[in-house]
């Protein structure tokens, strides 16, 4: 989508939503489920600082080094190795949470790992999305290899249940959205910035049902 990956200086930038909200002054930033480290290169270029990675594939781990200051092999299904890395400014989980049985227990055990006036930055697609509600009003519940219902998702979210995901469970939001896009193919085709403002707007106002991913910013709360 435009809205999410853009062209700047002749290279892809991805997921631009997640990007904007690493904190400029953050000095060490974990990357949790960094696959082939792109998010984290991406980090480096724009701001000075230390990104750490954790995937549990050895490909992404070798691919990742590449680009990131260190790069862990972890199951995150497993107890989060919070002592081996220490303090972190920002922690980002894009798109890893819906790849885990208990994805609520991965935020309460990175809470340790995040500084008092650190962020935290989530992003989850949405099940409910109006292309993906189609289908499921077909009769269509099918897994794919990428995308909404990539085979490999364990759990599923919506708005509500993905905005409650990280506020019940040691966070407090600093803010959300929905990135997304209308149905518009006409207005799209003749007038395409006229359509990236209907899309901005009315994804804003209905981010359950037009939003492909949420996005949300968090504090640690303080017990």
């Amino acid at each position: 989508m435009d809205s999410i990956n853009q062209v700047i200086d002749g290279q892809i930038v991805y997921n631009i939503p997640v990007l904007s909200r690493v904190p400029k002054t953050a000095r060490r930033v974990l990357d949790i489920g960094c696959g082939a480290g792109t998010i984290g290169k991406q980090i480096k270029q724009i701001i000075d600082c230390e990104v750490t990675g954790i995937t549990n594939v050895d490909a992404e781990v070798t691919a990742a080094s590449e680009w990131l200051d260190r790069v862990v092999l972890h199951d995150l299904n497993q107890p989060f190795p919070s002592h081996e890395l220490g303090e972190f400014d920002c922690i980002i989980c894009c798109h890893v949470l819906e790849h885990l049985y208990q994805p609520q227990e991965l935020l309460h055990q990175i809470k340790l790992s995040l500084k008092n006036d650190g962020v935290l930055i989530v992003a989850l697609p949405n099940v409910l999305f109006w292309k993906q509600r189609l289908e499921f009003m077909k009769g269509h519940f099918e897994y794919a290899d990428c995308g909404l219902m990539d085979r490999t998702h364990i759990r599923f979210f919506d708005w509500e249940t993905a905005r409650a995901l990280v506020d019940g469970n040691g966070y407090k939001l600093l803010n959300s959205e929905a990135n997304g896009f209308v149905p518009l193919p006409v207005i799209r085709k003749y007038f395409p910035k006229l359509s990236l403002w209907c899309d901005r707007k009315i994804t804003d106002r209905f981010p359950g049902l037009f939003g492909w991913q949420f996005v949300f910013s968090c504090y640690p709360r303080q017990e």
